[in-house]
């Protein structure tokens, strides 16, 4: 059986009257707490302006008892002041007689060391003068001396480097001319080694060549044939040894 989605009126006005006291209560409480809050901000205004009010009363009194303290205090600092004028004036005056007498005792003291200091200068600058005059001397020979043991030094030095140089060549001189003998030597005995190796080569392909006719001499007219094969290995035999030798001197070359 299939369900229906129709909402039966009775059903309907119900909720509609439970979202009505749902909104009712929600005003209700919303102008509780409204009322509340203006009921503290009012009680929060008396306690402020009463704290105004007391701090106002407090900022007078201490505002009167300054002005009395810096009354009080004024008077004290002008006496004193007073009084310490006349004694910086005394004080000024015994301070710039002691000054006077002071400074021509210092000028007089500061005369005679500048005498004193000038003397010294003079004779410093003189001894200096007559150092000064040995110590160039002595720079001038020490120079001389630097100037000639350098002079030597190059001279040894190319001698040296010379010498070195004529040594290394005439070593690499002789370096060329034992690697050209051994090479000369080694390739000489090489060519006769393969000389020898092909005489041989030679000597057992004719041998071959007489022990292939001496086996078909008996065959009568297929002689002829042996004798044409036998020729035909002969030829390849030369050319194996002409490659070889070839080979061999591209290979020393």
């Amino acid at each position: 059986m299939m369900k229906s989605n129709v909402i039966p009126i009775e059903t309907g006005h119900h909720a509609e009257d439970e979202a009505m006291r749902a909104a009712e209560n929600a005003r209700d409480e919303a102008l509780l707490a409204a009322e509340e809050v203006v009921i503290d901000e009012l009680a929060r205004a008396q306690r402020v302006r009463k704290a105004t009010v007391a701090r106002a009363g407090i900022i007078r009194s201490a505002t009167v008892t300054r002005a009395e303290e810096l009354k009080r205090l004024s008077q004290i600092h002008d006496d004193r002041m007073r009084e310490a004028e006349v004694t910086r004036s005394a004080a000024c005056r015994a301070a710039e007689e002691g000054y006077g007498r002071a400074l021509q005792e210092a000028e007089e003291v500061a005369r005679r060391a500048v005498e004193q200091a000038y003397q010294e200068e003079l004779a410093a600058a003189a001894r200096a003068h007559e150092e000064a005059l040995r110590a160039a001397e002595a720079a001038a020979a020490s120079a001389t001396e630097r100037a000639r043991t350098i002079k030597r030094a190059g001279a040894l030095r190319a001698e040296s480097i010379y010498r070195a140089g004529v040594e290394r060549a005439a070593n690499l001189r002789d370096a060329i001319s034992s690697y050209e003998t051994e090479v000369s030597g080694t390739s000489h005995e090489r060519s006769e080694r393969l000389h020898a190796a092909l005489l041989d080569h030679d000597a057992a392909m004719s041998r071959a060549a007489e022990a292939f006719d001496a086996v078909f001499s008996e065959g009568g007219d297929s002689g002829g044939v042996a004798d044409a094969a036998s020729d035909e290995p002969d030829v390849e035999g030369h050319a194996r040894i002409e490659r070889g030798t070839g080979e061999a001197e591209a290979h020393i070359s």
